[in-house]
């Protein structure tokens, strides 16, 4: 860390550079656990490795203050689901 702090001039300017170093990473990492939730598919998982998979991304989402809402949460979870589950994605939907 002193090397992205030491040519500042100011312990403010010091703290506001390590900041923004850590906000961005966390922006970047909220929006790869995003990315990866919406691309998540059943493929060769068993449902209960795919629900827990699904569980685990939205928790961690949570745990660094980017909610998944219920409605969304349930559209990207069906989208995750092979056409094997299509009367399933069906009678969630109606």
């Amino acid at each position: 860390m002193i090397v992205h702090i030491q040519d500042e001039k100011s312990p403010k300017q010091a703290w506001d550079t390590l900041v923004k170093m850590y906000n961005t990473n966390t922006q970047a990492h909220k929006m790869e656990l995003k990315q990866e939730l919406h691309n998540l598919q059943k493929n060769k998982m068993n449902i209960i490795e795919y629900f827990t998979k699904v569980k685990n991304l939205v928790d961690v989402l949570a745990s660094i203050g980017a909610l998944v809402d219920d409605e969304n949460l349930m559209a990207v979870t069906l989208n995750g689901l092979r056409k094997h589950y299509c009367q399933f994605h069906t009678s969630i939907i109606i």
